[in-house]
């Protein structure tokens, strides 16, 4: 099994403001919306994985680049990942 040493990083709530420059109200709003899924009870307490991590930038991607608001973020990381799991399937 190849893993990758990032996989076991976990990422604060305020490491994550800071990384991508976005305010906890952006945070919170991806959480809503299923973007990243943290642990913790609260937004102050929350840890987020590698995972979480690398779906929050690309969300900020696609709002960026492409005009996409975060709930249309959200729908395009499920498909994209729908896809993958797709294409990745034995048949």
């Amino acid at each position: 099994m190849n893993t990758s040493a990032n996989e076991n990083v976990l990422y604060t709530t305020n490491s994550v403001c800071y990384s991508y420059h976005l305010s906890e109200d952006a945070i919170n709003e991806m959480v809503s919306w299923g973007i990243a899924e943290p642990y913790g009870e609260k937004p102050e307490k929350w840890f987020f994985t590698h995972k979480d991590y690398e779906r929050i930038g690309r969300a900020i991607r696609f709002k960026q680049n492409l005009g996409i608001n975060i709930p249309g973020a959200a729908l395009a990381l499920k498909l994209i990942e729908e896809i993958h799991a797709l294409q990745n399937k034995e048949y």
